[in-house]
C-alpha cells in the first residue's frame, strides 16, 4: 500500500477510536475536554492534509489557507481549555496601554 493511504487509514482508525472511547467510556470532565481536543486535532490535520495533497491550488493559496487554518485551530483549543479570555485581556492591556501623563506641580 502507498504510504499516503497507510497514513490515511491510520488516522482514521485513531480517530474511529477516539470517537468510540468519547462515546461509551465514562470519563471525567477534564479528561473528556483532552479527547475532544485531541479528536478535532486530528480530524484538522486530516483534511488539512488531504486539501494540501488531493486539490490543485497556487502555492500562494495552500499557504494562505494552512496559515488561516492554524491560527483557527489554536483560538479553538485556546476556548476549548479556557484561556482565551485572558489572552485576549492580556492583548487588549498591551494595545490598549495609556501613555505615562507627566504630573509636573506648578
Amino acid at each position: 500500500m502507498p504510504m499516503a493511504i497507510t497514513s490515511a487509514a491510520t488516522l482514521i482508525l485513531v480517530v474511529i477510536v477516539l470517537w468510540l472511547l468519547n462515546t461509551y467510556v465514562p470519563l471525567a470532565s477534564n479528561m473528556r475536554r483532552i479527547v475532544n481536543i485531541v479528536l478535532v486535532l486530528i480530524i484538522v490535520g486530516i483534511v488539512l492534509w488531504a486539501i494540501n495533497t488531493y486539490i490543485p491550488m497556487a502555492g500562494s493559496i495552500k499557504d494562505i489557507l494552512n496559515i488561516v487554518v492554524v491560527i483557527a485551530t489554536c483560538v479553538g483549543v485556546l476556548q476549548a481549555v479556557g484561556i482565551w479570555g485572558e489572552v485576549v485581556r492580556v492583548w487588549h492591556n498591551m494595545t490598549h496601554r495609556l501613555p505615562p501623563t507627566t504630573n509636573s506641580p506648578q
